[in-house]
């Protein structure tokens, strides 16, 4: 009896921890956002189509708690960035396993909104995830992936040409304001230095009507007080005349008229002597504001050869912007070629190593054929090398013709070099689409035989492939029987998805099969 009580009690238990544990899903939610901080941003969780949360992230990582049999989005936003939504199933669990850890994360980049680039395509989830029956986990919708996956690589073109076109405008605008500070800098002081030579003019002047009005006040003095003297001398005169004798009246008369005639004589220089000063001060004032207009148009002239040496220096900038806006341009184009070419020669290789495998007659056709098409990429290399040689002789002899006239010539070089490289491609698919069913034999025959059946592991490489949107870890690992190539791509938005022989595979298989052997 107390044994049966005893199981009764451990059932209940273990149902109760096997409820609590089946209640649900913990999620790892990895937000970032670009060139920017988590004000104002926000993370909003629907179930059901039912707000359940509004989160304000205050960091990086956050979690939450998922029930099972439910549908949910993720819904990541900030003013002035684009919104992206995430959506996840956790429905068809089956109840034997929603006790064990089921737990996965994911992570979530937002961009800035840029005027004229299209965001239609993130009105629906970039990424929807479910539980994958076959693998036993929650991992992501490889369909779906793909059938947006064209939407957003003509998002990241569009939304790269947009960002530089913004950084541009950007350094525009601070040129303009620049500019604009500078000649207001130049007019102020220009008006400044105008200021200061009127307000210098005007002190001149005024120092100059006071030494007048100062030698006119002394002449003044100067004749009031030789008139008094003058005067006293006659009243001394005619009382020494009073004092003599009547016969010497007649001397004294002579003598008085000969001293008035002596006085009329000096009074005669003093006047020329006062004259004289006049014409020296107004000479001198004269050759003073002859030389303060020359100085005004000294330093008119300085402001003006300072206004030509600021646009100068303006225009050369100009150029050589022009001239860095040309080289970078150049680079990017002669990147993208570099990129084309590097792909068509892994296409070429992964090729020739699935050709391995056909029959001796037919593996001597296709070794003539894949000769054949390299001579012709070889050639076609040397003639793109020889065009280059060229283009940088001309770009070397043209160095001194306008900014503008480099870059129509760049462009109509570009646009050779794209359909060259249109060329090709067409040349590429065509070789492609005759190998279709030797490749399509062979592809049948590889996913026939498992990746366990291949044999022992015999040599296993790893590379890293950095493009403008995304980076490729590729894992290249030949067995006995059969080679195999594993790619992890990281997009720049936050999308990270995983490739055996470019069909898509879960996390898990991929960490499984690539691990490396102890």
């Amino acid at each position: 009896m107390m044994t049966d009580l005893l199981k009764v009690i451990l059932f209940l238990l273990v149902s109760i921890s096997s409820n609590a544990l089946a209640q649900g899903i913990e999620v790892l939610v990895k937000f970032q956002v670009d060139n920017g901080n988590f004000d104002d941003s926000k993370i909003t969780l629907t179930e059901n189509g039912t707000v359940k949360s509004v989160t304000d992230p205050a960091k990086a990582k956050t979690v939450s708690s998922l029930e099972f049999g439910k549908d949910y989005i993720f819904t990541f936003e900030k003013p002035g960035y684009i919104t992206k939504r995430v959506a996840i199933s956790t429905k068809n669990v089956p109840e034997d396993i929603k006790g064990e850890d089921l737990d996965f994360d994911f992570a979530v980049e937002i961009f800035e909104q840029y005027e004229g680039v299209n965001t239609v395509i993130f009105n629906q989830p970039v990424a929807r995830w479910f539980y994958d029956t076959q693998e036993d986990e929650f991992t992501y919708d490889t369909d779906y992936t793909k059938s947006i996956r064209s939407a957003l690589v003509d998002f990241d073109k569009q939304y790269e040409q947009a960002k530089k076109d913004q950084s541009k405008k950007k350094e525009e605008d601070a040129k303009q304001l620049e500019e604009a500070r500078l000649k207001a800098e130049a007019e102020a002081k220009a008006t400044e230095e105008a200021k200061k030579l009127a307000e210098a003019k005007a002190a001149e002047e005024a120092r100059i009507k006071a030494e007048e009005a100062k030698l006119a006040e002394e002449a003044r003095l100067k004749a009031e007080k030789e008139a008094a003297r003058q005067q006293e001398s006659e009243e001394e005169r005619k009382r020494e005349e009073a004092a003599k004798l009547e016969e010497e009246i007649r001397q004294a008369t002579l003598l008085a008229e000969e001293e008035k005639r002596k006085a009329l004589e000096a009074k005669q220089e003093e006047e020329k002597r006062l004259a004289k000063v006049k014409a020296e001060d107004e000479l001198r004032l004269s050759n003073m504001k002859v030389e303060e207009e020359a100085r005004a148009d000294a330093i008119a002239k300085e402001a003006e050869e300072l206004k030509k040496a600021e646009k100068a220096k303006l225009d050369e900038e100009e150029r050589a912007r022009k001239k860095a806006e040309l080289e970078a341009e150049m680079r990017a184009a002669d990147e993208a070629a570099k990129a084309e070419e590097k792909r068509r020669a892994e296409l070429e290789e992964l090729e020739i190593e699935r050709r391995q495998r056909e029959a001796d007659a037919r593996r001597a056709a296709e070794q003539r054929a894949a000769a054949e098409l390299k001579a012709e990429q070889e050639k076609k290399r040397a003639a793109e090398a020889a065009r280059e040689e060229e283009e940088r002789r001309k770009r070397e002899a043209s160095e001194a013709a306008f900014a503008e006239e480099r870059k129509q010539k760049a462009k109509i070089a570009y646009e050779a070099e794209q359909r060259a490289l249109a060329k090709a491609k067409a040349v590429e698919e065509a070789q492609l689409r005759e190998r279709s069913e030797v490749v399509a034999k062979m592809e049948a025959e590889r996913k026939s035989l498992a990746v366990k059946d291949a044999g022992s592991v015999l040599s296993r490489t790893e590379e890293e492939i950095k493009e403008a949107n995304r980076t490729t870890f590729q894992i290249t690992i030949k067995r006995e029987h059969m080679t195999y190539v594993y790619k992890k791509v990281v997009y720049n938005w936050g999308g990270i998805y995983y490739f055996r022989d470019e069909d898509s595979i879960t996390k898990a298989v991929f960490e499984l099969e690539t691990q490396k052997q102890p």
